[in-house]
């Protein structure tokens, strides 16, 4: 029986954080102990590039989250470790994938517009374009379960609406990845206002 793939990964933007851990690296090892599953986990650096970085720091940032991954328990001889970017056919298959999704789904993505407010001046097609290239990450290896945030539904809606379409249109075979729910996996920001994320100071709590 062959088994289901699983694709999972975290942004290159800061140490892990409680929220982190709670919304996707606690599934991840679960997946990861488990003989059902073939486990894929990225540094998602690309993603990094959605939101203002630091250019100095990012290296830095790749390294940390690797050493933090496996602080927590990823396990190289029982997963597939790897840094997005060392992989260019993740933005090859993206750039296919644009083809098939209107400007006007992605505008109107919810997690598009709250980034927009976060970062009304930094906002580049780049983050328009997350989606897209989150949609590529999980179908280039056929992943059926991400073990994600439940903010992140929304563009896994659109990665199961790509495969649809590239499935009718071209005969493609790509599954329809479903979200891995963890237990507690939404940590509300410290600052009262959402949830914890890297990308608003003073929201988090480091592991």
């Amino acid at each position: 029986m062959s088994k289901k793939r699983v694709l999972s990964g975290i942004r290159a933007s800061g140490r892990l954080h409680l929220g982190n851990y709670l919304g996707a690296v606690k599934g991840m090892l679960a997946l990861q102990e488990n003989p059902e599953y073939e486990t894929f986990y990225m540094v998602a650096d690309l993603h990094t590039l959605t939101t203002p970085y630091d250019q100095k720091e990012l290296k830095n940032d790749i390294r940390e989250v690797v050493l933090d991954y496996l602080a927590a328990g990823l396990d190289p001889e029982k997963s597939t470790l790897f840094i997005q970017s060392q992989v260019p056919e993740h933005v090859e298959l993206s750039y296919l994938f644009a083809t098939s999704v209107s400007l006007a789904r992605m505008l109107h993505l919810p997690t598009y517009k709250e980034k927009l407010k976060l970062h009304p001046k930094d906002s580049t097609v780049a983050l328009l374009y997350y989606p897209v290239l989150m949609a590529a990450d999980i179908l280039i290896y056929k992943a059926e379960s991400v073990p994600t945030g439940i903010d992140q539904e929304p563009h896994l809606e659109v990665s199961r609406e790509i495969a649809r379409k590239m499935n009718s249109v071209y005969g493609t075979d790509f599954p329809e990845p479903q979200r891995f729910v963890t237990e507690g996996e939404y940590v509300p920001a410290l600052t009262g206002e959402g949830k914890m994320s890297k990308s608003v100071e003073g929201s988090y709590v480091n592991l």
